[in-house]
């Protein structure tokens, strides 16, 4: 266990190129376009200590993985060093204070694993350096094309700032899916995976027969997100009909100050139909969950799918590796996206799949305390994890959806393939607010419990969000007069 002081020696020859990444040897490893191999000419190595987050402690293949990652980079570049430290955290929570602690007392490694619903807030504060130039660069990896091309337009959105900033590097992409037991299936009649919102419920009502939970959800805290990933994907399945009214620039994606003008406006009101209906329809749904799923955590529930005492869970397909690889499982499992609401459901319903896929994960910053002569081999090294072998092997072997469009998604990740419509507004998600992320969780569940009535949640929910759209026209200087930094098109 990593205790905030030491790093792992150099990893030089920790693994062979062959472990992993097969055929990723020195000669098929791209030197950099920018000499940061080179060590300046001085003979000693720059060293960069990297601190990659686990998604599972027990989980050798990950850390296998950038184990080998490590090892054929410093075969390419022997003038770089890599100290690699892998950590894994107890929760979001946990991850965060160890990001901040670190940043605040100037002990941040070279590199490190952030992740995009804060790297602005620290690019702001002046603890991250932007990476805004590097993106409209080429680089050794991205071929003859500035790095952000390597990138979907739905992936950038997301990792941009107010101010049109990047802070950080993806290294996967994260997709939301119901993961469900196809014998639990069969045994309760359900012949064909349920696709609308109706069909689901149905579904859930044959499986209650056979006394097991149909559901397991948890909801002890905000880094459990099934609740986060329902309300936002339900939400925008209520709205997708008003996106003219909100994408004022035309670009296909609801930016951030196009949300602070929807909410200024009064557009966007969560105590106004369509947007206070979706919560009736996920209370009426906690019936199908575990009892006491206000206190279930993720790791809890995912074990009541594994020993087969509930019917389905919901995961990225990151998370579900352990899941389909575990020897605990004795039963089939299969994946499918969360069913989508129809007219039956509410009269705004699109009658389509809104996808909440598509999310930046394992992202990467550089600590604006980085010694300047480490920042171009800073920068090759992110980079590389994004170059197409790196991003294979990740798929292949951490069952991650790659973050570059030029990377091949392996069979097994099929499941989890795009299949609906890129959600463009995503309201409830951290980029856009994190304390809107994280009080609507805790008041929704106080909301399920009945402790709250919707009224109650929603009042309270829509003070934090506005408060929040306030001090972002008020740190950028966003008005209606100014049409709030929109450029029309």
């Amino acid at each position: 266990m990593y205790d905030g002081t030491k790093w792992a020696l150099p990893l030089i020859a920790v693994i062979s190129a062959a472990l992993l990444l097969n055929g990723c040897t020195q000669d098929s490893v791209p030197s950099s376009g920018n000499n940061a191999g080179n060590s300046g000419g001085s003979g000693k190595a720059i060293e960069l200590k990297v601190m990659v987050m686990l998604e599972s402690d027990g989980d050798e293949a990950e850390r296998k993985s950038w184990e080998s990652i490590a090892s054929t980079y410093m075969e390419a570049h022997p003038g770089v060093r890599l100290n690699l430290q892998m950590q894994h955290f107890a929760g979001v929570e946990q991850h965060r204070t160890w990001v901040t602690t670190q940043l605040i007392g100037n002990t941040a490694p070279d590199i490190f694993t952030t992740r995009y619903i804060w790297d602005q807030e620290d690019l702001k504060k002046g603890l991250l350096v932007d990476l805004t130039p590097y993106y409209k660069q080429k680089n050794a990896y991205s071929g003859d094309q500035p790095w952000e091309k390597l990138f979907s337009q739905t992936i950038l959105q997301q990792l941009m700032g107010d101010d049109k900033t990047y802070a950080s590097i993806p290294n996967y992409v994260n997709s939301v899916r119901v993961l469900y037991n196809k014998d639990l299936f069969a045994q309760a009649g359900i012949t064909e995976v349920p696709k609308t919102w109706n069909q689901f419920m149905e579904a859930q009502e044959k499986l209650l027969r056979l006394n097991v939970v149909p559901f397991a959800f948890p909801n002890s805290k905000p880094g459990d997100y099934n609740y986060n990933w329902t309300v936002r994907i339900l939400t925008e399945e209520l709205l997708a009909g008003s996106y003219p009214l909100l994408d004022v620039d035309q670009s296909g994606f609801i930016e951030v100050n196009e949300y602070v003008r929807g909410v200024d406006q009064g557009i966007i009101d969560i105590e106004k139909a369509p947007f206070k209906d979706v919560f009736a329809l996920v209370k009426n749904w906690s019936k199908y969950w575990p009892k006491g799923y206000n206190g279930l955590d993720f790791e809890t529930a995912g074990d009541l799918f594994l020993r087969g005492k509930a019917a389905m869970v919901m995961r990225t397909s990151a998370q579900s590796k352990a899941m389909y690889e575990t020897s605990a499982r004795k039963f089939e499992m299969a994946a499918f996206p969360l069913p989508y609401l129809t007219k039956e459901n509410h009269p705004d319903a699109a009658g389509k799949l809104m996808e909440i896929g598509g999310v930046p994960a394992g992202n990467m910053a550089i600590p604006k305390t980085i010694p300047p002569e480490k920042m171009e081999a800073a920068v090759d090294f992110l980079a590389y994890t994004t170059s197409p072998k790196v991003q294979g092997m990740l798929a292949e072997s951490l069952y991650r959806t790659p973050v570059v469009e030029n990377a091949v998604l392996p069979e097994k990740l099929k499941g989890f393939q795009f299949a609906g419509e890129r959600m463009q507004l995503n309201i409830y998600a951290g980029e856009v607010d994190k304390n809107v992320t994280e009080n609507n969780q805790k008041l929704g569940q106080l909301y399920l419990e009945g402790t709250k009535s919707q009224e109650q949640y929603l009042a309270e929910l829509k003070k934090i969000m506005m408060d929040g759209v306030k001090k972002k026209m008020s740190d950028n200087q966003w008005s209606k007069d100014n049409n709030y930094g929109i450029r029309k098109p």
